[in-house]
């Protein structure tokens, strides 16, 4: 969501009741400001005091406008404000099935939690001391985690007969590099016509839960 390749993430609410969406740290780029990708549209701007480096997390300042409990769910180029309510969070258990959603490729369901409470370095090289990692299963469609440009991204499981999003945590890394599929190409990968896309097969990403008690934060529901 952002000319770094940053992805913005779930609907918050910081201490004082400010709405924010979060995002991670790392992603923290061009002097903090965040856009739109196509319509260069501004979003906001990094807050430097509503962030963490263990959880590799950073508000994003709204400045005065309202987050409301919803998630993008769906390819990445797809432009008609589709969105998902997020009913609240859940903890993550190995077995479970989650999904990816990265502004650069779009979403990926059928992952499935191979660890939880792990430390790993993320993408800047920080250590975050507890994270979870999925990765894709015989269920997953495409047979991908994630694309470059995703991290940061949220990860949900789908609730209600998916038809609500349950927030479960935030991209900070992914790892094992893979050819992309087909249906992953130029112009599928929003900025695949700036460069070629790569894909990977698993994901780490520091849980919500983590998060929210870290900042003192609260998740926007719909």
């Amino acid at each position: 969501m952002d000319p770094s390749g940053g992805v913005g993430g779930f609907p918050v609410k910081d201490r004082s009741g400010a709405f924010m969406l979060s995002a991670a740290r790392h992603c923290d780029g061009e002097e903090g400001y965040w856009q739109t990708w196509e319509g260069a549209e501004n979003v906001g701007t990094s807050d430097r005091q509503q962030s963490d480096l263990g959880t590799d997390t950073v508000g994003i300042a709204l400045h005065g406008a309202e987050s409301r409990g919803f998630l993008y769910d769906g390819e990445a180029y797809r432009t008609d404000g589709f969105a998902k309510r997020v009913v609240g969070y859940g903890h993550n258990n190995v077995g479970d099935y989650v999904c990816t959603d990265g502004a650069n490729g779009g979403v990926h369901c059928n992952i499935k939690i191979t660890d939880t409470d792990i430390g790993v370095a993320g993408s800047n090289g920080s250590w975050s001391p507890i994270t979870d990692r999925a990765a894709v299963s015989q269920y997953s469609p495409d047979q991908v985690a994630g694309v470059n440009g995703d991290s940061g991204g949220p990860v949900f499981a789908g609730v209600n007969n998916y038809s609500d999003d349950e927030a479960r945590g935030t991209i900070t890394a992914f790892e094992k590099t893979t050819t992309c599929p087909s249906s992953l190409n130029a112009d599928t990968v929003l900025d695949g016509h700036v460069r070629t896309p790569w894909c990977f097969t698993a994901a780490y990403y520091v849980p919500v839960y983590q998060t929210l008690q870290t900042l003192k934060w609260t998740l926007v529901t719909g």
